[in-house]
């Protein structure tokens, strides 16, 4: 018995990681398309004038 309940705890852990892992990709590939969408709107309101 208690050889499946570790074994169900490996795979909930492994589904828990799989989507964080699929979550933070899908976050990267937004911010990369809005960065190079409008990457020069960006940089212009986020960078700093230096005389």
């Amino acid at each position: 018995m208690k050889q499946a309940r570790e074994q169900g705890q490996v795979m909930v852990e492994f589904a828990i990681i799989l989507v964080m892992c699929t979550l933070f990709v899908v976050a990267l590939l937004v911010l990369f398309y809005y960065f190079t969408e409008y990457g020069e709107r960006l940089l212009d309101l986020v960078g700093i004038d230096c005389p």
